[in-house]
Formats: structure tokens, C-alpha cells, sequence
């Protein structure tokens, strides 16, 4: 699994790795998958991420989470497909 993670990280777009590095300092996932799915243009992002912190939560006040902690990245993006889950 390590090497998995480190190997992605490796193919990481300079967007997608901010992103990544952003939501695993505040949220602490056991699972992230970050990918730019705007075909590199860093415009628009598919974020499936699973937490701790959004336990209890409802999945709106999930996505506020992750909203709050991407709020000056997401002003630049066309859009964002996000999957939440606690664990």
C-alpha cells in the first residue's frame, strides 16, 4: 500500500499534489485519491477522501469541511466531484 501512495504521489500534477498536501494536513485521511480530471489543465478535480473528522457528520457538513479547506483553491476551478465517507 506504501509503495502504491508513493508511487502516485510521484505521478502527482503540481495541483493535484497542493491538493493532497492541503486536505492530509487538516483532515488527517486513512484514504485520499486526489486526480485531475480536467485533463491537466488543473481546472476541475474528483476528490474521494475518508476521515475521522467527518464522523457524525452529514454529508453536507462533510463537503463544507473539505470546502473550507479548499476555499482558495476551488475559486479557480470549473468543478469538483467530492466523495466523503467516515470510517
Amino acid at each position: 500500500m506504501l509503495a502504491r501512495v508513493a508511487r502516485r504521489l510521484l505521478s502527482f500534477t503540481p495541483e493535484e499534489k497542493l491538493v493532497y498536501e492541503k486536505l492530509t494536513k487538516q483532515l488527517k485521511p486513512q484514504q485520499i485519491e486526489v486526480r485531475d480530471i480536467s485533463g491537466g489543465c488543473g481546472s476541475m478535480f474528483a476528490i474521494d477522501i475518508t476521515s475521522e473528522k467527518f464522523k457524525g457528520l452529514s454529508m453536507v457538513k462533510q463537503h463544507k469541511l473539505v470546502n473550507k479547506v479548499l476555499q482558495d483553491d476551488i475559486k479557480r476551478w470549473h468543478g469538483l466531484q467530492l466523495r466523503t465517507r467516515s470510517e
